[in-house]
């Protein structure tokens, strides 16, 4: 554990040096009338290398289940959990297996770049621990590798994402978990936006039936029949909101949701709401 403990603090430093992460370990055994290790980086190095995936889950679960246990009713909204998904990468050490598994950019000069690995996390804003995550190849579509994270959402939860993730199929699956989705809409689907259509609730709101594609999507990981069990079409809410962009430019930005009752959620909490997003 103590070695665990070193190598999260050189983490947490913007990846300090193996001598200082050795350097709190001798601090600590020496405060704890312990034997002090020995200032050779070495033997920690090869601790460190140790580190089995089997422990690191465990830790990983023992936090994730001590903060959900601190949740108060004041960190739901509307009673409900909140859990943003994203995707991001990281640069990983240059080894053989790492360049093998997960390939340095294209555009880099080969052995000139680092291995990179996409990364697709949920994060549960109800108390700001990961819920999961999945690595993946740093090209692969967000949409693609987020149904993986359906385990980890429950009924009633309400899933905040970009427009990346805004699908039929995974908006469909949340559905049938008995989960909700507030989500921007597709640029493809925005392109061919038209604001007649559907039932008006506002001037800035209006419910619209979707209809389940025709063909299945090449990124989809479901099986014909579990594609043939989605429902044939959906309703969604759409809240359109005015922005500036970051040249200033006035923009326009479409919410999908599937909360539909306008008297429990008010357009402009659903919109404050998507912002929250960006705390992942």
């Amino acid at each position: 554990m103590p070695v665990f403990w070193a190598w999260l603090a050189q983490i947490l430093d913007a990846n300090a040096s193996c001598s200082k992460a050795l350097g709190l370990l001798q601090s600590w055994y020496r405060a704890s009338e312990l034997p002090v290790p020995a200032g050779d980086t070495s033997a920690y190095c090869q601790a460190r290398c140790r580190l089995k995936e089997s422990f690191l889950k465990q830790i990983f679960g023992r936090i994730n289940r001590s903060l959900a246990g601190a949740v108060r009713p004041m960190d739901l909204w509307q009673g409900h959990r909140l859990k943003a998904i994203d995707g991001s990468s990281v640069q990983l050490m240059d080894t053989e297996e790492n360049q093998r598994l997960y390939p340095q950019p294209s555009s880099q000069k080969k052995g000139c770049g680092f291995p990179v690995m996409g990364v697709v996390g949920l994060l549960n804003l109800s108390h700001g621990g990961w819920e999961a995550f999945e690595s993946c190849q740093q090209n692969d579509h967000d949409a693609k590798v987020a149904p993986r994270l359906l385990g980890h959402i429950e009924a009633d939860d309400v899933v905040l994402a970009d427009r990346a993730f805004c699908s039929y199929e995974l908006i469909a699956r949340l559905a049938q978990q008995g989960a909700h989705a507030v989500m921007r809409l597709h640029q493809a689907r925005h392109r061919k936006l038209d604001w007649r259509r559907g039932k008006k609730i506002s001037p800035i709101e209006r419910l619209v039936v979707w209809k389940k594609p025709y063909q299945q999507s090449n990124r989809s990981q479901l099986s014909p029949e579990k594609w043939a069990a989605l429902p044939e079409q959906m309703t969604l809410r759409y809240i359109k909101l005015g922005y500036e962009d970051r040249t200033g430019q006035k923009r326009t930005l479409v919410i999908v949701t599937t909360l539909l009752d306008t008297e429990v959620y008010d357009a402009g909490e659903i919109s404050t709401l998507y912002a929250r997003r960006w705390e992942i």
